[in-house]
């Protein structure tokens, strides 16, 4: 259900939020005040303006003929192999960038060349559609396609000699907005306007079809996860790093995704956001889900979510209380970020490396300890130094 404005007048909002969205898109829920966490341990199928999947929020906030400003989509697939798809327009690592500057880049490890890890890209403008029945970007023959409900995810991709098709269902029917001081979607707003950042896609049920160099086809089957973020200023200016990361946890009786935020702003200080969700399987029925809900959403609340990462190590520890629905047994996470996937380079200099996620994880069903297994991707960004020019 649509959730209400404080502020409704374009004059008024922009006096509410701590920051001057000048492109933000009409109807999108970025900025809302005050988003409060979810904490829904019971299981019902609840939803909050955190969790409320909206359409508009994934199309493009800052406008390619802006002077200023970037915006980037990712979407990983874990399945039949692992691949990592980015639509940018900008730089985030540097304020020298303009929006109207475009890549679409995808990195795949290729079981078809003996693993090889194969890098292709494009570059130019990054346009849209705003249609009332479905919400599109694309930079050339690179679209990503969604619903109006913001339940499918479609896209149809080329660089590199390769080609490929992937159509994305939403099994937990949720997205999800980290809030930093109760904005929504604000990952940090250390030197404003303000750094804001959703998850549309937790858990994508996805299948589709690969092609390759030399015509041959692989079809495509696994889990896929989206995020989007975007600012009128570059990271630097925010952030010294920030680490993202998605676990999809397996057992026989329910699947658990779990999609966590931890950012290290300029002046030390440290945001945790973290959301967790559960499906239900349908006896015999793959992919097809008896019930889907949002059970954590928080951001900054340490009584509800811990986080401990370890690079050394190179382990991730994660954890939310549990609850009397859950005989009080605590939803963990225990994580290993051993394989790198491949690292991005931006023009400014920051590097964003991807990993892979695998470990256990334990959670309450029918008052009892279900241990399952987990996969996912972790990714680190590291800023550069602040570029003053």
């Amino acid at each position: 259900m649509p959730i209400p404005r404080l502020c409704s007048a374009i004059a008024i909002v922009a006096a509410c939020l701590p920051l001057a969205l000048a492109d933000i898109q009409p109807g999108s829920d970025y900025g809302v005040y005050k988003t409060t966490n979810l904490y829904n341990c019971t299981g019902h199928v609840m939803a909050s303006n955190v969790t409320v999947p909206n359409a508009a929020d994934t199309l493009p906030q800052i406008a390619s003929s802006s002077r200023l400003g970037w915006e980037q989509w990712d979407l990983f697939m874990h399945g039949t192999f692992p691949m990592i798809l980015r639509w940018t327009q900008g730089d985030p690592s540097t304020s020298m960038s303009a929006p109207s500057a475009g890549k679409f880049e995808m990195l795949i490890l290729d079981p078809n060349a003996n693993g090889t890890l194969v890098h292709g890209s494009t570059t130019g403008r990054l346009s849209y559609t705003n249609d009332e029945n479905f919400k599109q970007i694309s930079l050339k023959d690179n679209s990503l396609t969604w619903d109006a409900s913001a339940q499918w995810y479609n896209l149809t991709v080329s660089a590199g000699g390769y080609s490929m098709t992937l159509n994305s269902f939403s099994s937990m029917l949720d997205t999800f907005h980290p809030n930093v001081e109760f904005y929504n979607g604000m990952l940090d707003k250390a030197q404003g306007p303000g750094w804001f950042g959703s998850v549309p896609l937790p858990r994508g049920h996805a299948s589709g079809y690969l092609d390759g160099p030399h015509g041959e086809r692989t079809s495509l089957s696994g889990l896929t996860v989206m995020r989007h973020m975007f600012s009128q200023n570059a990271l630097p200016n925010y952030i010294n790093k920030y680490s993202m990361g998605t676990a999809w946890g397996y057992s026989k009786a329910f699947y658990d995704t779990h999609v966590f935020y931890q950012t290290e702003a300029t002046n030390g200080t440290v945001h945790d956001a973290a959301y967790l969700g559960r499906a239900i399987p349908t006896p015999g029925e793959q992919g097809i889900f008896s019930t889907a809900s949002a059970v954590y959403a928080i951001t900054d609340d340490y009584t509800l979510y811990n986080l401990a990462v370890n690079p050394k190590a190179q382990t991730l520890d994660a954890s939310f209380p549990g609850c009397p629905s859950t005989n009080n047994i605590a939803y963990v996470f225990n994580m290993s970020t051993s394989t790198m996937l491949g690292q991005f380079t931006d023009l400014g200099g920051g590097k964003t490396t991807y990993y892979a996620i695998n470990g256990s994880t334990t959670a309450g069903f029918d008052g009892k300890p279900v241990v399952g297994t987990l996969s996912g991707v972790f990714e680190e960004y590291e800023a550069p130094s602040l570029d003053l020019d």
